[in-house]
């Protein structure tokens, strides 16, 4: 065996937790490397939440020029190139890949690509591409090896008739029709592009409705909007077959329903990707599905090893991941610090946009919580109308006993945006109240936050109640 390289700290994984836990750990004048298997950005900047949000800024300008005459503007022949769409989305992802790669320089980092493999609990081989083995040795070391698209039985991804989340982003002509299995974030999103641009969209979920983890007055107003722009919703159904036959494909639902397509999209969720590294070596805790256990300083059973982002199995979700990481790499480093997830807002960037935090009315009802509600129309904002998106709804609630904000759900224009205020409320503990008396430009989308708040004690200025 030759001689082992040593670093502080080694971290597997360059996505989102990987890479901002290197940069973290820098600055804490550690010595690092981090050891890639693909690209650097991981899912997000690659296959997820980048090249989904420049395919969305494309479809949100189609639609928008479409619109142009009712703002006085003419414009005529409006049409699109889907392979410069796709070229757009390639240079923005290569742009972030390389100011990863740039942070990774300035801060002293060392990046080495290829497979790193546990032989012992802080020694790890690294397979390169090139036949190549280097063998790494760290004082503590840092999981973030991520996730992968979850299948279905019986659907065997092609990347030719069926896809998952990550491959559908390389489809180079798009088909006449699509369906899509699962409803939730990830295949909204979807839905919306392939919908923009004229692919016929059926969306398949098995639950009651559509982004089921939000609240159902949100997702009903998706809904909503989702056949208003001609996409077929199949909620509450379960796909029983899929057929392919020389032509396309066939899906048939639990209701004995068929559905005709041209392509198929699964798009129902992710699985940990902690297979292949080497991980039974560690002698570690892991659940039942694979992540590994970690504790609120994200340390695995293994005192010096540490996991974040989806390995560690907690909210998949590319900024949890990043927190996660910072959290890991300071108490790698000798800063105890705990990992907070009481707070962690939703955005889905459809049209329109959805941004949710804190407790659910359900939610609220099912737990016995007492609760108080406001909710407001977008359609009664000035900007909304000056704008020409009046679609959606702000909806707070609060402590019926304290009046302290305890969820804000919001659908409309700039959704994912606004949200952050109403994460900043409740985590500062302000009442609905203090919300209400907080003065807002105008005209602003984010008044009707403020007509919300004040809609729980019936002072919303322009909603009339009886």
């Amino acid at each position: 065996m030759s001689e082992a390289n040593l670093f502080d700290i080694i971290i597997l994984g360059a996505g989102p937790a990987g890479y901002v836990a290197a940069i973290r750990a820098a600055q804490l004048k550690k010595k690092v490397c981090i050891i890639e298997k693909h690209e650097v950005g991981g899912t997000c900047l690659n296959k997820g939440c980048i090249p989904t949000k420049s395919l969305i800024a494309s479809a949100n300008l189609f639609n928008f020029l479409k619109k142009a005459s009712e703002f006085g503007i003419n414009a005529e022949n409006i049409n699109f190139n889907f392979s410069a769409i796709q070229e757009r989305k390639k240079r923005i992802v290569d742009g972030g890949i390389n100011g990863i790669k740039s942070l990774f320089k300035k801060n002293n980092i060392t990046l080495e690509y290829g497979t790193g493999v546990f032989k012992e609990p802080f020694l790890i081989e690294n397979h390169k591409k090139n036949g190549y083995t280097e063998i790494l040795k760290g004082d503590k070391i840092i999981i973030s090896i991520g996730s992968c698209p979850a299948n279905i039985r019986g659907a065997q991804i092609d990347n030719e008739y069926i896809f998952d989340s990550d491959s559908i982003l390389n489809i180079e002509s798009l088909p006449d029709s699509l369906t899509i299995i699962g409803g939730g974030a990830v295949g909204c999103e979807f839905a919306y592009i392939f919908n923009s641009f004229g692919v016929k969209v059926n969306i398949v979920e098995q639950l009651s409705h559509l982004i089921p983890l939000e609240d159902e007055d949100i997702s009903a107003t998706l809904e909503r909007e989702f056949k208003k722009k001609g996409i077929k919703v199949h909620t509450n159904k379960k796909v029983e077959k899929i057929f392919k036959d020389n032509t396309n494909l066939k899906i048939t639902l639990s209701d004995n329903n068929e559905i005709k397509s041209d392509k198929l999209l699964i798009a129902i969720g992710r699985r940990f990707n902690t297979s292949g590294f080497g991980i039974e070596n560690l002698r570690i805790n892991t659940g039942e599905k694979g992540n590994i256990l970690v504790n609120d300083k994200m340390e695995s059973s293994v005192a010096g090893i540490y996991a974040a982002g989806d390995a560690a199995g907690k909210a998949m979700l590319a900024y949890v991941a990043s927190k996660e990481g910072i959290v890991a790499a300071e108490n790698a480093s000798g800063i105890e610090k705990k990992m907070d997830y009481s707070l962690i807002p939703s955005t889905i960037f459809t049209e329109p946009e959805v941004g949710c935090v804190g407790l659910k009315e359900n939610d609220a009802n099912e737990k016995g919580i007492k609760i108080n509600t406001g909710s407001f129309q977008f359609r009664s904002l000035g900007r909304a109308h000056a704008s020409g998106e009046i679609s959606g709804m702000v909806k707070v609630i609060s402590d019926a006993n304290t009046d302290k904000v305890l969820g804000v759900h919001i659908i409309g224009a700039h959704a994912s945006e606004i949200i952050h205020e109403g994460v900043v409320a409740i985590k500062m503990g302000m009442k609905s109240k203090e919300l209400e008396d907080t003065m807002h430009s105008h005209p602003v989308y984010s008044e009707g936050l403020m007509e919300g708040a004040a809609d729980i004690h019936r002072r919303a200025i322009h909603k009339y109640r009886d």
